[in-house]
């Protein structure tokens, strides 16, 4: 079994190269693995003098020597005695024997992580553990003469990579790591581009939350945070050419530092939970704010970071980029990025979504199939997944869903553009769920519909299925296989059930189901899960979040998108 598992470590090593290597397409810079267990971190330091003779001296010097050869399972960055020297030169020393140990302390801990983290997990980021010494190391590449080499905290390069040893794991890098000195609110002031945003800092009085070590934070939540800054010039940009402007514009109670304050919330909407570096931001599509209840979305278009780059109400509302050369600098309180256009929160009140579900990015790309063509498109996982916002239950009878458009078909063509996504469902062998990002849902009390055309594959079977938004159930269950009944608009309203289309047979119809309370303005996670039954012809039109105080049967629709106002 050990065999078999070293071999997979080595093979997920070598697809991470061959990963890198398309990627960048240069010369991977060639590392040395070196696999031993037979010592500990401290033996193999000692092993080798002429590459560790000073880093071991520093461990004997701090006391972590002992430390590093007791049993535990550690990650280590191993300055070399080359690297040892240039720290030196740039302190002053002549020797190790001269820095003060408490500065050695700091350096061993800055460089020890209580986690085995491989070459091979690191990303574009900031690594998944804290280090000994409080602060997160983030790791990337960069391009030198065509070599692509892994660097750590953009400091040090990695020279010699995953050594496996009793207690851990060493990387020997080329320089030695230096801790952020500052914290956020100090990185913006000493910026002189940060002048207004450093003055809205400390007149909302955000200037004290960002000046806090994360050991004297009492706050949970707040030792790591991040900043999306505007400078003067983006600012001077939307007409601001000072603090008074800024003022004048957002503060409109007086005081700055009101939590209620527009000034207050249009500072705190610039600053995210925890250490968000670029690829953290990029990787994940919406970040939570201090501005209460409040997220900024996050886009990647290429190698493009954009906020609150969305498309509302069917309008594309453009987005603030990320300036990727000055962000991702750290602090030892988190993080401080760097935005080129401003952007400020929007109050937005609850407003109707009618979602249609067959709309997707991928399927719009089919140009010829998309709302054209009769023919069919089905999805599976093999070779990945084929939609961005949609997922379904992976194995081995994993068939995603079918698209499928007509306006002759008597499936379709009283659904919404005449199309609609058909979704096999139920065991045994069929998934069991699926899930959908929505578009983006203001905040606030929907009440949600799902708009569909009943049908069965036989006279036996059934579908019930169960809804969820973002985990939370809806109470009422929806049966692919049940058509709506029939009765007035308010009969129907009073059962749960309503006529969505122009369309007035009861096998197209919608049914409630349930009230959901919106916590964030973003995009959510609607969840379809399998109860009991299982057939193919799951066809699905269109979800609809309408606000609980909205008229909820009109406007129907026509196929073609007209809306039918009510009479």
């Amino acid at each position: 079994m050990k065999r078999i598992s070293i071999i997979k470590q080595l093979t997920g090593i070598m697809i991470s190269l061959m990963l890198l290597i398309g990627l960048w397409r240069c010369v991977k810079e060639k590392l040395v693995y070196i696999t031993t267990t037979d010592v500990n971190m401290t033996a193999y330091l000692e092993k080798y003098p002429e590459q560790f003779s000073e880093f071991r001296k520093i461990l004997d010097m701090t006391g972590y020597a002992s430390f590093l050869s007791a049993y535990g399972a550690y990650t280590l960055f191993a300055p070399t005695n080359d690297a040892i020297d240039v720290y030196l030169q740039d302190k002053g020393y002549t020797s190790v024997d001269q820095v003060d140990v408490d500065e050695l302390k700091n350096l061993v801990r800055f460089h020890l992580l209580s986690d085995t983290l491989r070459s091979n997990t690191f990303t574009d980021g900031k690594l998944p553990s804290l280090t000994m010494f409080g602060q997160y190391l983030i790791t990337g590449t960069r391009n030198i003469d065509g070599i692509t080499k892994v660097v750590v905290n953009r400091q040090a390069n990695i020279i010699q990579s995953d050594i496996m040893v009793g207690n851990g794991i060493i990387h020997v890098i080329d320089h030695v790591l230096q801790p952020a000195k500052f914290s956020v609110a100090q990185l913006v002031e000493n910026n002189p581009k940060y002048s207004i945003f450093t003055q809205a800092l400390k007149e909302t009085g955000f200037y004290d939350t960002l000046n806090v070590l994360p050991a004297n934070n009492p706050d949970a939540r707040r030792k790591f945070l991040t900043v999306l800054a505007e400078s003067d010039s983006v600012l001077n940009v939307a007409g601001f050419n000072n603090y008074a402007d800024l003022k004048a514009k957002y503060c409109n109670t007086g005081d700055p530092k009101n939590g209620l304050d527009s000034l207050h919330l249009f500072v705190a909407y610039h600053v995210l939970y925890d250490a968000k570096y670029l690829a953290d931001i990029a990787t994940s599509q919406s970040q939570t704010t201090l501005a209460p209840l409040e997220i900024v979305s996050s886009t990647l278009t290429g190698t493009t970071i954009l906020i609150n780059d969305v498309i509302f109400l069917g309008v594309h509302e453009p987005g603030a980029q990320i300036d990727r050369a000055a962000s991702d600098n750290s602090a030892t309180n988190g993080v401080v990025n760097s935005v080129l256009q401003h952007y400020t929160l929007k109050i937005r009140k609850p407003v109707r979504v009618d979602w249609d579900v067959a709309d997707q990015p991928e399927i719009r790309k089919l140009t010829s199939i998309f709302r054209k063509s009769t023919t069919t498109v089905s999805w599976t996982k093999t070779g990945g997944d084929p939609f961005q916002d949609i997922d379904w239950q992976d194995g081995a009878m994993a068939f995603g869903p079918t698209y499928s458009w007509s306006l002759a078909s008597t499936i379709t063509r009283y659904m919404l553009y005449g199309d609609m996504l058909m979704l096999p469902i139920g065991g045994p062998n069929r998934v069991l769920w699926y899930e959908f990002r929505t578009p983006l849902i203001v905040r606030g009390k929907y009440k949600v519909w799902a708009g569909y055309r009943q049908q069965k594959n036989s006279g036996s079977t059934t579908s019930v299925n169960q809804f969820s938004v973002d985990g939370v159930t809806l109470p009422r269950l929806l049966e692919f296989t049940v058509a709506r009944p029939v009765g007035t608009d308010a009969e129907l309203e009073a059962q749960g059930w309503k006529q969505y289309s122009e369309n007035s047979d009861p096998i197209i119809g919608a049914r409630l189901l349930g009230v959901i309370d919106i916590k964030t303005t973003d995009r959510h996670i609607l969840r379809i899960q399998n109860i009991s039954g299982t057939q193919n012809q799951n066809n699905l039109d269109i979800i609809q979040f309408i606000p609980i105080n909205d008229d909820q049967v009109y406007p129907r629709f026509k196929p073609d998108g007209t809306l039918i106002p009510k009479p």
